[in-house]
């Protein structure tokens, strides 16, 4: 019995480092990882067999499936639960949403709505949004214009997020058709970073995080018809990919 217990201990420590493990290795690797231990696994086993070094394992069955049929009735109400977050668990585990352009990446916490903006190229690269004041967010903006009509969209989606719609006002012909639908193709990455995805994502999990994205970008709820269209088309992407 205390090897039994020793063991379930070894487990519960070892598990949650062999997941951390394999979410520092993507997708790749750790597939190839698993394969492997699987492998390993299956191998120690038949040499235990082989060897006649099995006996603890009738008994630990028999202990698991005990403790098993004792907590049944205390787990059949938690598996709509469980279910549920079984088909968030790919969708949490990254923690925020990325869209990236030529001269900005914006990520989006999940927990608490922040948006938080990093200027990747031009004179301001490697500063924050939230450094910048009101006056240099609007000239940065007539700069995008000029330089990269996508990369003006999604400043202009932040300006509506931390400002309101009423920056718009006075922002001219330009503004008002950089405002329009994201354009050009979304490769099967950026879909994956703007919902917060991994790859290997299964259409519940798609859905998912697409309906959460929504309730907290949608223009209705202090977001922009830009970052709603970028999550729908991520969406689409993704649905489309899965078939």
């Amino acid at each position: 019995m205390i090897q039994i217990v020793l063991l379930l201990l070894i487990l519960l420590l070892v598990l949650p480092a062999l997941g951390a493990l394999l979410r520092a290795l993507g997708p790749a690797l750790a597939g190839g990882f698993r394969r492997i231990a699987l492998w390993l696994l299956l191998l120690l086993f038949v040499g235990l067999a082989a060897t006649g070094r099995l006996g603890w394992v009738v008994p630990l069955a028999g202990a698991v499936f005990a403790v098993l049929l004792r907590l049944l009735p205390a787990l059949l109400p938690l598996l709509p639960v469980l279910q549920r977050l079984w088909r968030r668990k790919t969708f949490d585990a990254a923690g925020e949403s990325i869209v990236e352009t030529p001269f900005l990446r914006m990520r989006l916490d999940r927990t608490t709505g922040e948006i938080r903006g990093e200027v990747l190229a031009g004179r301001l690269a490697g500063r924050q949004l939230y450094d910048l004041s009101s006056a240099d967010l609007r000239e940065f903006h007539a700069e995008l214009l000029r330089a990269d009509a996508e990369s003006a969209r999604l400043l202009g989606a932040y300006l509506d997020r931390v400002m309101g719609a009423g920056w718009r006002s006075g922002a001219g012909a330009d503004e008002a058709a950089a405002a329009a639908s994201p354009s050009g193709k979304m490769s099967r990455a950026e879909a994956l970073a703007i919902l917060g995805l991994q790859e290997g994502a299964q259409r519940e999990a798609i859905v998912e995080a697409h309906r959460r994205l929504m309730q907290k970008l949608h223009p209705d709820r202090g977001g922009s018809d830009y970052l709603a269209a970028k999550i729908n088309q991520a969406k689409d992407v993704l649905l489309r990919e899965n078939r």
